[in-house]
């Protein structure tokens, strides 16, 4: 493998592992406000609980635009193995991928129950339930990251081998 070679397939693996910790700190920064208990606490304690909200609303927004990027690298560096580096169809296709389509499923499920909560705070209508939808999808999804990140190192182990 030449350097052109490992760059193509390394990307995908940094982007992603970006996006995990940058999903996982957005996740941990809204449990922390909520139970105002932890490291991420003793960061935020000192801003207003609307700034925060915010924050986390301008991230929520960049998502989908975030996880899109990294699926496309992550085609990007299939497509090259497969076509450069011949290998297996096969190979190609794998639990990683699978589940990190269902985990972009989810960061979608998660901007439209955001911006549902958004429009329905601005039109003073209760949150509640939206709310509720919206943390359990969040804490399924940081499951969900974990196993794709772990699945994904070691598929990266498997093809830099």
């Amino acid at each position: 493998m030449d350097v052109v070679d490992v760059v193509v397939i390394l990307l995908h693996p940094i982007l992603g592992f970006s996006m995990a910790i940058w999903l996982y700190r957005q996740w941990k920064i809204m449990k922390a406000l909520k139970t105002k208990k932890g490291i991420m606490w003793s960061k935020i304690q000192n801003k207003k609980r609307s700034e925060v909200v915010n924050e986390h609303e301008v991230s929520g927004r960049r998502s989908l635009l975030f996880i899109s990027i990294v699926i496309f690298f992550a085609v990007i560096a299939d497509a090259y193995r497969y076509f450069k580096l011949d290998a297996d169809i096969s190979s190609i296709v794998s639990l990683h991928g699978w589940l990190g389509l269902i985990l972009a499923f989810f960061v979608y499920l998660m901007y439209r129950s955001g911006t549902k909560m958004v429009k329905q705070r601005e039109e003073k209508v209760n949150i509640k339930q939206t709310r509720g939808v919206h943390q359990r999808i969040g804490d399924f999804l940081v499951w969900l990251l974990v196993a794709v990140v772990f699945l994904g190192f070691l598929r990266l182990l498997d093809i830099l081998q």
